[in-house]
C-alpha cells in the first residue's frame, strides 16, 4: 500500500488543471463538476435529517467543488464552511473560486479546528493515497472535529470498477498517483471501526464508494454502587 502521494504531486496538478488549456485537463474539469455534484447530492439526502446545520468541512479539498455544491443546499453554513489541503495550490484555488469559504493549508491528520464544531466533515478522494493506518487517522482527526449527531463522510475508488481497471491499466502513467481502492464492504467495516454508527454506502456512477457515517454520542460512563 501507498504511503501517499509523491512530493509535489498535487501542487503541480492543480496549478495546471486550474489554468490548462489541455484537452485533458478541460474533459476532467467537467467530469470533476459531474461526480461532485453528485457527491453533493448523495451527501444531502443524508444530512437534511440533521437539524441546525451550521459548519461544514471538505479535508484534502481540491478545488472545493463538492463543499460548493453543498454549501449551496445550506445558506447559514456557507459563511462556515472550511476548505483544507496541503496544496497551496489547491488553497489559493478556493480562494478564488469559493471566496465565501474560508480555506486553509492543513494536513489532515492535525486540523486546526476545535473538537465537535462542525456539523458534516468529509473527504473526497484523500484517503485511498495513504495506507490504511494513516487512512485511519485521517478520518478519526474528522470525527474529532464533527459534533456528536454529526456526519463524516469519505469518497474513495471502487476496487470493482471500470475506474480501478483503467488505473491497473495506465499503471505508472496514471496521473493522480498511487492509490488503495475500497472494496464495499470492506469501506463500511473501515468507517465503524473509526467510531462511527449508521455507515451509508452510496455507488456513484458505478465507479467509486460514498461512506457516510453519523458520530454517535459517547457510551454512558458505568454507575458504581
Amino acid at each position: 500500500m501507498s504511503d501517499g502521494p509523491p512530493d509535489g504531486l498535487w501542487d503541480s496538478f492543480w496549478a495546471e488543471h486550474a489554468s490548462s488549456d489541455r484537452l485533458f485537463h478541460r474533459l476532467l474539469w467537467r467530469i470533476r463538476f459531474l461526480f461532485s455534484k453528485a457527491y453533493a447530492r448523495a451527501l444531502f439526502k443524508t444530512v437534511r435529517p440533521t437539524p441546525a446545520v451550521s459548519r461544514l468541512l471538505e479535508v484534502g479539498c481540491g478545488s472545493a467543488r463538492t463543499l460548493h455544491y453543498l454549501a449551496a443546499q445550506f445558506p447559514a453554513a456557507a459563511q462556515h464552511s472550511y476548505a483544507f489541503d496541503l496544496s497551496p495550490q489547491a488553497v489559493e484555488l478556493v480562494g478564488h473560486l469559493s471566496p465565501e469559504f474560508r480555506p486553509a493549508i492543513s494536513e489532515a491528520q492535525r486540523l486546526p479546528l476545535a473538537a465537535e464544531v462542525c456539523t458534516v466533515a468529509f473527504s473526497i478522494g484523500l484517503i485511498e493515497h495513504f495506507d490504511r493506518a494513516v487512512a485511519a487517522a485521517m478520518v478519526r482527526e474528522m470525527v474529532r472535529v464533527t459534533m456528536v449527531g454529526g456526519l463524516v463522510a469519505v469518497m474513495v475508488p471502487w476496487q470493482s470498477s471500470f475506474y480501478n481497471l483503467m488505473r491497473q491499466v495506465f499503471g505508472r502513467r496514471w496521473p493522480f498517483g498511487p492509490e488503495n481502492p475500497f472494496h464495499r464492504d470492506e469501506l463500511v467495516r473501515f468507517m465503524r471501526a473509526q467510531g462511527l454508527a449508521d455507515v451509508r454506502l452510496h455507488i456513484i456512477y458505478a465507479s467509486t464508494l460514498l461512506a457516510v457515517g453519523r458520530r454517535p454520542a459517547p457510551a454512558p460512563a458505568p454507575t458504581t454502587v
